[in-house]
């Protein structure tokens, strides 16, 4: 039995059996039918909260719920909500934190991505349980309802940023004396390892470079053509910038572009997986940038520093209406179909925008001389993550090229007049070296 606590003062109702009020009726401790222990009931804030007191002895499970009501109301007062065990009080009081720390710019880009798992998947399957009585076998059980809810098993960085908000919220209940220690243990991350990143080796790139040049300009309907020709300098806009295709690529504008001391382009960019960073992008980009400006009337014309001057308060990407399209994914997979360029000579998964930035971070690394820490800030992502999708880069990724290869395996464009044009705006473009498309290509500075 335990020991003896501060005596409450405490009433005992007159029509209900094991049942008594204490704090003027703010706490309610009674016992169940058929049980040894005391339960106790108290209200914060119009808000009902159960616990077990966990103890036999009358005076003793008072004690013990007039304690947990102070301690509650302490909390409140400190502006720290009061959550039950159930685990979503607990993962509601998370999310609410985690919107607090994004809102005021002091969260980690990484809490973003803890709020879609805990709404995805952790709300969906734990919602219920008592967080404390989550153990190896609920986990167990929760990894085979996100495998079936996934249709496949998890990679390992899924399972990491699962199991990373899982303790968030832990960490949250922890804080706020709904339990005093973790109830889970260190699991193995099982998730399959990471597959390699689709990526456009140079044949390839050069073979879809000229591709673009007359397929952008064939359609049957005036919204189709305008789809094709966004898509083709957003496509070499993103291969020579190792952008993030969606969200950081599509919110740019021009406003957002600078010249630096040092005649490079720069894009601020806004938004993203990362939040706001700056990257330069490659020489050549000029050229894709002012062909998207000459289907704008109101920039049409402008050098790119005119354009700059002008501080242009328009999105980058936009179709000759002026419209902002969603659209691209799909256009960009007939590119794929139409070229025959949807699953790579050299790789397995089908080629999506996001192919391009891992073929500028390729590209770089065989061919730039890039450093794995320069990369990071350029694509604003860690050295971890660089290395662990592209420790891979070798002489062996490149053997088609070395070897003649791929030379034989994919015939190449017959250079038309338009393609001929289009390369003649590359003053040091080499006709017979694919590689200066994106690697030595010098663009003449506009007057």
């Amino acid at each position: 039995m335990g020991m003896a606590k501060r005596k409450e003062k405490y009433e005992e109702a007159e029509d209900k059996d094991n049942f008594y009020y204490a704090r003027d009726g703010e706490v309610v401790v009674r016992k169940r039918e058929r049980s040894r222990v005391w339960q106790a009931t108290y209200k914060v804030d119009n808000k009902w909260v159960r616990i077990s007191t966990k103890e036999r002895d009358l005076d003793n499970a008072i004690a013990v719920a007039c304690e947990q009501y102070d301690k509650a109301r302490f909390l409140r007062d400190a502006n720290v909500e009061v959550v039950s065990k159930r685990f979503k009080s607990v993962a509601d009081a998370s999310l609410k934190k985690l919107q607090e720390l994004i809102d005021s710019g002091l969260g980690k880009v990484i809490h973003k991505d803890y709020v879609r798992a805990i709404n995805n998947y952790l709300i969906p399957f734990f919602s219920n349980y008592q967080i404390h009585k989550i153990d190896v076998k609920v986990l167990q059980k929760f990894n085979a309802w996100r495998e079936a809810q996934l249709g496949k098993q998890p990679a390992k960085s899924t399972v990491a940023t699962h199991t990373s908000a899982l303790n968030f919220v832990i960490d949250v209940a922890i804080e706020q004396g709904v339990i005093n220690q973790s109830p889970i243990p260190k699991l193995k991350n099982v998730g399959r390892k990471g597959q390699a990143r689709n990526w456009f080796n140079l044949q390839e790139y050069g073979y879809l470079w000229r591709y673009m040049v007359r397929w952008s300009k064939k359609g049957h309907k005036d919204k189709t053509l305008w789809m094709r020709e966004l898509l083709r300098d957003y496509v070499l806009i993103l291969a020579n910038t190792g952008m993030r295709h969606g969200t950081e690529a599509l919110n740019l504008k021009w406003n957002q572009i600078s010249i630096n001391e040092d005649n490079d382009i720069k894009f601020h960019l806004q938004r993203g997986k990362r939040g706001a960073r700056e990257l330069i992008a490659r020489e050549n980009v000029r050229i894709y940038l002012e062909r998207i400006a000459t289907r704008d009337e109101k920039i049409a014309g402008l050098t790119l520093e005119q354009i700059i001057k002008k501080r242009y308060d328009k999105y980058v990407f936009r179709l000759r209406d002026g419209t902002r399209t969603a659209s691209l994914n799909q256009t960009f997979s007939q590119l794929m179909r139409d070229s025959g360029l949807n699953e790579g000579l050299e790789g397995t998964q089908k080629r999506t925008l996001y192919s391009l930035r891992h073929t500028y971070a390729t590209f770089s690394l065989l061919y730039g001389d890039m450093t794995y820490e320069k990369l990071r800030l350029q694509m604003g992502t860690s050295v971890q993550m660089l290395h662990q999708h592209y420790d891979k880069v070798n002489v062996d990724m490149i053997s088609g090229e070395l070897s003649g290869r791929l030379q034989r395996e994919r015939k190449d464009l017959e250079r038309s007049k338009e393609v001929k044009a289009e390369e003649e705006k590359m003053s040091r473009f080499s006709r017979g070296n694919v590689i200066d498309m994106w690697e030595h290509s010098k663009v003449a500075k506009s007057n």
